[in-house]
């Protein structure tokens, strides 16, 4: 019995982390990741690391005991087959669209659920959140909205100038 007891410490602690990760996040994904190679995976991470998403993964039933600390559900049924898990405590957005960018070059890791803005969402939820334009693509959208009435408004006063000249 006294054999047991540091594996039952260091699923608790793994716990504990989850449990942190979670409270911390603004927004976290669940993705299958099955037939995925070392190398794709290792990009993956590579991509989670130069946008600032954690990128772990965990035994689906530690992650279940995280999910019932912290009384969330609506995950049970996406914990099965290989999964890989997505946190990001800066954007909500940022691991769905990571998971999706990702998964038009490699079909295998496929989007199964997450929390965003503290619901649960399911795959077709969590996907069409991926489809969203992040913060900067939507100042992006704004500014250029703001710009184009000022541009035909130049446009017009140029033609209005060189009509008067002839």
């Amino acid at each position: 019995m006294a054999t047991s007891r540091p594996a039952h410490a260091k699923k608790t602690q793994v716990v504990n982390e989850i449990v942190s990760k979670i409270k911390n996040c603004k927004g976290m994904v669940i993705a299958e990741y099955k037939n995925l190679s070392v190398a794709q995976i290792t990009d993956l991470r590579n991509l989670a690391l130069e946008e600032n998403v954690f990128i772990k993964v965990y035994k689906d039933s530690l992650f279940t005991r995280a999910m019932e600390e912290l009384k969330i559900n609506g995950l049970d049924a996406f914990l099965t087959q290989q999964n890989i898990f997505l946190f990001s405590e800066e954007d909500p957005i940022k691991p769905a669209k990571l998971v999706a960018k990702f998964s038009k070059k490699n079909p295998d890791l496929k989007l199964k659920a997450g929390i965003y803005e503290g619901n649960v969402m399911d795959t077709a939820a969590i996907t069409e959140i991926a489809m969203l334009p992040s913060k900067e693509e939507l100042y992006s959208m704004f500014a250029s909205s703001l710009i184009y009435p000022l541009r035909q408004f130049m446009l017009t006063v140029k033609e209005i100038a060189n009509t008067k000249k002839d």
